[in-house]
């Protein structure tokens, strides 16, 4: 039986013959909890194979590590962010010291590590040389990602993301202040969340403080209503500062798009020309750039439909279905070598 930890605000505890749907793996007896600490030893050693994410799966690392090597029972962390963020980055202080240093220490003492990109592997070979890559993945059998027509009258340009991201967005300051002054671009802010003041800076920048009127305010979802956001937009604006911490990012914002059926323009960086090509994105290569493209894909409604097409017919390789055998022979090797 594979033990999922899949963190929450409970104290973990073992729940049986529980589906894990960010998996759908098949074959395997599957249970969850929410943090190892919690798992009685009794409970625990039922499991032949831990997973889990990072190291919000414990409370105290040192110590569950200890536990899993007692009982003889393989792990596999997922990492799919590099621990040495920006300096800009919300997060880096917390990272700084005690949060890389838990993250090193689970990949070092795992069986094994997943990751989502080759780049990312590379850097988590310093650690651990059994690392597996696993592309993230949508699973197209969630309503959030099924695929809504709107008739296009004058494209939407949106972008949807979290609170890390202000460096990507500060990028696009002086393209918002442009395309205020012509007041013909409709641009819309998904993820949007009251109490958060990041969304207000971001709202600031698109609306030139609240100035400008053809913008459309998205509020946030839950995390199997995240795709929604994207049925309010046509077009999706996915600007990325380069730095070696976003370069061992996935490109799962394009992917989002892709699978609504919603073309891109992107920043040319990794990871995003390692997955598409000129293609099925189109991409600026400095923030000088993004005003003449929005425009180009605002004015050009052929240009904008081949690019919706080839970035769908792409994205079909990014399916939970497709890349599960990875994990499912992966997982499989563990249990079968314990």
């Amino acid at each position: 039986m594979i033990l999922h930890l899949i963190p929450t605000d409970v104290d973990g505890c073992l729940y049986h013959r529980v589906e894990v749907p960010m998996h759908n793996l098949k074959g395997f007896e599957l249970a969850q909890s929410t943090v190892l600490d919690g798992v009685n030893d009794e409970d625990l050693q039922k499991c032949s194979l831990v997973v889990m994410s990072r190291d919000s799966a414990m409370y105290d690392v040192p110590a569950q590590i200890r536990r899993l090597k007692k009982f003889n029972i393989p792990y596999v962390v997922d990492i799919d962010d590099y621990w040495k963020l920006n300096k800009e980055h919300l997060a880096y202080d917390d990272f700084k010291k005690e949060t890389r240093q838990r993250w090193e220490m689970l990949m070092k003492s795992a069986d094994a590590v997943t990751t989502t990109t080759g780049r990312l592997a590379k850097k988590i070979e310093n650690h651990n040389k059994n690392v597996i890559v696993v592309p993230n993945a949508l699973d197209k059998k969630q309503p959030q990602w099924n695929l809504i027509e709107r008739e296009i009258d004058i494209p939407v340009f949106g972008w949807v993301g979290g609170t890390h991201h202000i460096p990507d967005i500060e990028m696009l300051k002086n393209t918002f202040l442009e395309l205020h002054k012509d007041d013909k671009v409709w641009l819309a802010l998904g993820g949007w969340t009251a109490e958060n003041q990041v969304y207000h800076i971001f709202e600031h920048w698109m609306t030139n403080g609240g100035q400008y009127q053809k913008y459309k305010r998205i509020k946030g979802e839950s995390v199997y209503n995240y795709g929604h956001l994207y049925d309010f937009m046509d077009v999706c604006i996915v600007p990325l500062l380069e730095s070696a911490f976003t370069s061992c990012k996935s490109s799962l914002k394009i992917i989002e798009a892709g699978y609504k059926g919603k073309p891109c323009i992107a920043s040319r960086v990794a990871p995003f020309i390692d997955d598409f090509t000129d293609k099925e994105v189109l991409f600026v290569d400095t923030r000088y750039d993004w005003y003449k493209a929005i425009n180009t894909l605002h004015d050009n409604p052929e240009m904008l439909f081949n690019y919706k097409s080839s970035l769908m017919e792409r994205v079909k390789d990014f399916e939970i279905n497709k890349v599960n055998h990875i994990r499912e022979q992966l997982y499989t090797t563990l249990i079968n070598g314990k």
